[in-house]
């Protein structure tokens, strides 16, 4: 049984769900199909203009504070790092995330995809920097110049498109995102749902 779980370099949710999923449902015999979903498509978007006199809440200091120690808890439970200046850029994975097409395509996927988290929210690289790309790639086995060539064309970028916008018609807006049949569940706190549901699937 395929267990889709949807995903974008640049979300250090997705980064904790990434590292725990495989392990977290191994005993269940499910195979986590990791399926690639820019955000700067599938996120949702606020009225554009807002009626008037609604006003979007802010995220206050108490909030973005428990933010914080959200993502620090869970980095401790799942065994995640992260690098204290990963907040200071916030590159465009976009070439990353194509590259990971590439890979899989290569059967080399997450051979890509485990250093590729690791490399934004661990080392806080660049990871719209080609250099960086490259050496993810040659770190995966694969010939990087021409995998980087690949990742850089435009029907790799369609592809990515497509399949960004094929998770926004199935109700996607944020990653990570699975799936149990139609059930969809949303975030890296899902898990124990998504759990539930597959045993009852089984």
């Amino acid at each position: 049984m395929k267990l889709p779980l949807y995903f974008d370099y640049a979300c250090p949710w997705a980064y904790l769900g990434s590292c725990r999923a495989e392990s977290y449902f191994q005993d269940l015999g499910v195979e986590i199909e990791f399926r690639p979903a820019l955000l700067s498509i599938i996120v949702e978007r606020s009225p554009d203009p807002l009626p008037e006199g609604v006003k979007l809440p802010g995220l206050g200091p108490r909030k973005q504070a428990n933010y914080r120690n959200d993502l620090r808890h869970w980095a401790e439970l799942c065994g995640a790092e992260f690098s204290s200046d990963v907040r200071k850029t916030r590159p465009s994975s976009r070439l990353l995330m194509q590259a990971g097409i590439v890979a899989a395509d290569e059967g080399r996927f997450r051979e890509v995809h485990y250093p590729a988290y690791r490399a934004r929210w661990a080392e806080a690289r660049d990871i719209a920097d080609r250099e960086v790309v490259r050496g993810l790639l040659a770190g995966a086995g694969l010939d990087a110049d021409a995998a980087l060539a690949k990742a850089e064309s435009e029907p790799v970028a369609k592809r990515l498109d497509a399949a960004s916008h094929a998770a926004v018609e199935r109700g996607i807006f944020g990653v990570p995102t699975l799936f149990v049949g139609d059930e969809m569940f949303w975030g890296n706190d899902r898990f124990e749902l998504v759990r539930y549901y597959l045993q009852k699937a089984m």
